[in-house]
């Protein structure tokens, strides 16, 4: 045998040896059985790769937070007693705000309470941390308003979910926006439903695509008739409630050319460049701008000129 066919015997040999020892040991336990080297808790709750809202996620953390995470992504839970549609935004850095909101919330009475029987967004909060373990923290601002978490329920849902969002916009600013899709809007698939799923981020004078939905006799409900707004109309709708919507206008205050009797309703509805969906919803010439639930809701009473446009979107 050459001097390399030694060498390769030898290398060959020293091979199986080190293979023997690497994998007896996770094989073959004391009586011989088949045993699983234990992970790490690391290794555990780690998940590699882009985090989804359909990223299975094990751990469930305690409050307060152990360590700060390093990312968060909001979703809306498909249980969710009030529809909703969540940012796709992945929010990184500075999460201490978040941190210190779940580490304030007030725990449950261990005795029974009694809760309120409204309906409200559900929300999963997927944090990683470092060395990339990921958990979920849930939350339900309907009934009794509670974070669930290892340690137990807490009150303070709608808090810790605005804190989020809050966390969102902030990041957004001054960024530009992935490509957002804008197709596939419709009337019938926006408000087709018993409750639209509309974004609770995103402002509606940032609309980049909307379309016009539309009853000609709102003390009737029908079916919605569509218009969509061309580019230049959006521009200019969207430029006259920034300027004009106020929260100092009466909302009773429906304009209605004709009266009552020439009475119908008139929902703008659009997406922003990142991939809100918002409602602008209407009455003749009154229309609400903002989040439903704003007190009191910013009004918008169309210009001369922007009321060209919604009314040539009904003909």
């Amino acid at each position: 045998m050459t001097r390399r066919g030694y060498v390769a015997g030898a290398l060959g040999v020293l091979v199986l040896v080190l293979v023997a020892l690497t994998v007896v040991p996770r094989v073959l336990d004391g009586d011989g059985d088949v045993a699983v080297e234990p992970l790490s808790a690391d290794d555990f709750y780690r998940v590699d790769g882009e985090l989804t809202c359909d990223t299975d996620v094990k751990e469930v953390p305690v409050l307060p937070l152990e360590a700060e995470p390093v990312a968060l992504l909001v979703c809306a839970n498909p249980e969710s007693s009030l529809p909703w549609t969540a940012p796709t935004d992945l929010v990184e850095g500075d999460l201490s705000d978040l941190v210190d909101r779940l580490a304030n919330l007030e725990a449950t009475p261990d005795e029974p309470y009694d809760c309120t029987m409204q309906a409200g967004p559900s929300y999963d909060l997927v944090l990683r941390f470092s060395r990339g373990r990921v958990a979920k923290v849930h939350g339900d601002t309907g009934g009794c308003g509670t974070v669930g978490v290892a340690s137990g329920e807490w009150f303070g849902a709608q808090d810790v979910l605005d804190t989020a969002l809050a966390l969102v916009e902030q990041q957004r600013d001054g960024r530009t926006p992935a490509a957002a899709s804008t197709t596939g809007l419709t009337c019938d698939g926006v408000l087709g439903g018993q409750q639209p799923a509309l974004s609770l981020t995103g402002d509606a004078a940032d609309l980049v695509t909307m379309v016009s939905c539309w009853q000609p006799n709102a003390r009737k409900v029908g079916s919605w008739r569509q218009a969509v707004v061309p580019p230049r109309d959006v521009r200019i709708l969207t430029s006259d409630l920034a300027a004009s919507a106020s929260t100092r206008l009466d909302p009773m205050d429906l304009r209605c050319v004709g009266g009552l009797e020439r009475h119908y309703l008139q929902h703008l509805v659009g997406r922003t460049a990142w991939g809100d969906l918002l409602m602008v919803p209407g009455e003749c010439r009154r229309f609400i701008v903002g989040m439903l639930t704003d007190d009191p809701p910013p009004i918008w009473h169309p210009s001369p000129r922007a009321q060209r446009v919604l009314d040539r979107l009904r003909r």
